[in-house]
């Protein structure tokens, strides 16, 4: 495999690269006071940030020496990303899932909706000077 431009189009899962500043950007928030008030009250406990810093570290490497085992280490690093974002949304338990809508999802508006609703309409415009 050629060590050019080109490389980048031949690897499989190349669409998954970001900038090497989104990277960057997501190291500090992670090492950042906010990033660490964040994890300890919602997560429950520090995160690790070496996954994140060895990923910018193979994305300047890409980008500097064309080097062909980093872009597939940060391939690798996006698809592992990726596949823990799908699984986090897919096992929030937080909402039910319906089968099949409400019983009274066309139900005529309550009162009260139907007075702002004719509010809003009724609304003019301030006269221009």
């Amino acid at each position: 495999m050629s060590n050019t431009l080109d490389v980048k189009d031949e690897i499989p899962g190349q669409w998954l690269i970001r900038p090497c500043e989104e990277y960057n950007e997501e190291l500090t928030y992670c090492r950042g006071w906010r990033g660490r008030l964040y994890q300890r009250y919602m997560l429950g406990e520090k995160q690790d940030c070496a996954p994140i810093a060895e990923a910018l570290h193979n994305c300047m490497f890409w980008l500097q020496r064309k080097d062909v085992d980093e872009l597939k280490k940060l391939i690798s690093y996006e698809e592992d990303r990726l596949i823990r974002r799908k699984l986090s949304a897919k096992n929030n338990d937080v909402w039910q899932r319906r089968s099949e809508p409400p019983s009274d999802w066309n139900a005529p508006l309550p009162d009260w909706a139907k007075k702002r609703a004719e509010s809003i309409g009724k609304q003019t415009e301030k006269p221009t000077k």
